[in-house]
C-alpha cells in the first residue's frame, strides 16, 4: 500500500514535539528502599502527599520526606527531589532536586537515574550535558525503566549525546512500548509509519497508536487518519493486532500485581 505524502504526513519531527523528555512520577506507597532508616518519616510524608487519612498537604509531605531523605531513605530522596523539581510544598529548586536525585541515583534507583538524566538534558539545576543525560538514561534503561527507555530512544533518534541511530532508537522504544508506556507506543507508531529504524508498516503503526490513544490525544488523531487510508482488510488486521497487544499488556499487569 502506498500513502500519498501530500495527503498524509507522519513526520518524525512530531517525535520531539509530542514526546519531549519524560521525568517520572512520585514513588507509590511502599516503594522499596535500600535503607529502612527513615521509614516512619517516609510513610508520614506519603500520608500527607496522598491525603491518606489527613488533608493533602505537600508542605508537610516535603518536611517528612526531607527528614527521611537525610537518613538515607531512597524513596524519600526521590520524592523530595520530585517535589523540589515541581515546586509542590517547597519553592521550586532544580539545583537541590538534582542533589537528591543524584543521591538516590548513585545507589541504583532507576527512576532517580532517569529524572537526573532529564535535568541534564534540559540543563535544569545542572549544566546542560546530553552525554551525561544519556549515561543516566542508560543506567536506568538497564533496569528496564520505561521512562528511561523512552528517553534514551529519543536521544538516539535525535542524535543527542550519541551518534544518531534510528535502529537503536527503535529497539529502545519498542521495549518501552511493550512495557505499556503510552509515549513510547505513540513514538513507535511514528517510526513504523515513517520506516524510521524499521521497515515501514502502516498496520503496526495503527496498532501502536490505538494502544496509546487512551492517554495521548495526538496518537488518537494519527490512528484515525491512518484508518482512512487502510483497506478494510488492513484495518481489520490492525485492530486485531492492537487487541492482541492490549490483552498481552493486561496479562502482564495482572502478573505484576501478584
Amino acid at each position: 500500500m502506498t500513502l500519498i505524502d501530500k495527503n498524509l504526513r507522519f513526520v518524525v519531527a512530531a517525535f520531539a514535539l509530542v514526546v519531549s523528555l519524560h521525568a517520572g512520577k512520585p514513588k507509590p506507597p511502599g516503594a522499596p528502599a535500600v535503607s529502612r532508616e527513615g521509614e516512619e518519616d517516609y510513610l508520614l510524608g506519603e500520608r500527607f502527599a496522598d491525603g491518606n487519612g489527613v488533608a493533602r498537604n505537600y508542605i508537610e509531605a516535603a518536611r517528612y520526606y526531607r527528614k527521611a531523605a537525610r537518613k538515607g531513605h531512597i524513596g524519600a530522596q526521590y520524592n523530595l527531589a520530585w517535589l523540589l523539581e515541581n515546586g509542590l510544598g517547597v519553592k521550586k529548586d532544580f539545583q537541590e532536586a538534582a542533589v537528591w536525585y543524584r543521591k538516590a541515583a548513585e545507589r541504583g534507583d532507576a527512576e532517580s537515574q532517569n529524572n537526573l538524566g532529564t535535568l541534564y538534558a534540559a540543563g535544569s539545576g545542572v549544566p546542560q550535558d546530553d552525554v551525561e543525560a544519556v549515561r543516566w538514561y542508560g543506567l536506568a534503561a538497564r533496569q528496564d525503566d520505561p521512562e528511561a527507555l523512552t528517553n534514551l530512544a529519543t536521544m538516539y533518534q535525535q542524535g543527542r549525546g550519541v551518534k544518531r541511530d534510528a535502529s537503536t532508537a527503535f529497539q529502545f522504544c519498542r521495549r518501552a512500548a511493550e512495557a505499556g508506556h503510552a509515549t513510547a507506543q505513540h513514538n513507535l507508531g511514528l517510526m513504523y509509519a515513517n520506516g524510521e529504524g524499521v521497515a515501514r508498516d502502516y498496520v503496526s503503526a495503527y496498532a501502536w497508536w490505538d494502544l496509546a490513544a487512551g492517554e495521548i490525544v495526538h496518537a488518537a488523531s494519527l490512528r484515525d487518519r491512518m484508518a482512512k487510508e487502510l483497506t478494510a482488510g488492513q484495518l481489520a488486521r490492525a485492530r486485531k493486532l492492537a487487541a492482541q497487544r492490549r490483552e498481552r499488556l493486561n496479562t502482564k499487569g495482572k502478573e505484576h500485581q501478584r
